[in-house]
């Protein structure tokens, strides 16, 4: 989700309603995986930038 193509392809499925597939029963266990990353990760932008507006700077860590 944090590439240039998986925020672009994020996008068009969570903003613009583009879908994988016609019904969820078909999608496949990888396109359910990238959408709901591609949810939280925006999530996650979302909060931060919440945060960033009341002054809270926040320092994430992760390990990969």
């Amino acid at each position: 989700m944090r590439s240039a193509e998986g925020q672009e392809l994020a996008a068009l499925v969570i903003d613009l309603g583009y879908k994988f597939a016609e019904h969820p029963k078909d999608l496949t266990r990888d396109q359910i995986n990238f959408l709901m990353a591609a949810r939280a990760f925006r999530a996650e932008q979302a909060e931060q930038a919440r945060l960033a507006e009341e002054g809270i700077t926040r320092i994430v860590v992760k390990e990969e």
